[in-house]
């Protein structure tokens, strides 16, 4: 309640400067995170995960569970800080699409369209 409190006496000019400060920071670690481990490293690593994942879940119709082991996993990967950031959905909405372009690459060698993204895993 104290924080409450002392919050109530800064100005409002202040405190939204100091929020666009925090979202700023923010967004620079996000940039510095994505720049240091690469967009290609993040994907490698989601990759290894659907292996990993397919070895895991040999039984048919697994294909749901496996992609959610493949999305938790992949929020453990990220540091504290971006999880915070990053919703499951949008996770869930990258991973899926990352899928979806090794399906058209391994169907005939080609990124070209053929596995249309409204196919599930």
């Amino acid at each position: 309640m104290k924080l409450l409190e002392i919050l109530k006496q800064v100005p409002v000019p202040v405190l939204l400067i100091v929020l666009a400060l925090l979202l700023i920071v923010t967004i620079v670690i996000a940039v510095q995170y994505i720049r240091q481990k690469g967009l290609d490293g993040i994907r490698a690593d989601v990759y290894q995960l659907i292996l990993t994942a397919e070895h895991m879940y040999n039984e048919s119709g697994a294909g749901k569970q496996k992609f959610e082991w493949v999305i938790q996993q992949a929020r453990g990967l990220l540091p504290k800080w971006l999880q915070a950031i990053v919703t499951t959905e949008l996770l869930r909405n990258t991973i899926q699409k990352w899928f979806v372009g090794v399906k058209d690459l391994l169907d005939d060698g080609k990124v070209n369209g053929s596995q249309g993204e409204d196919q599930d895993e």
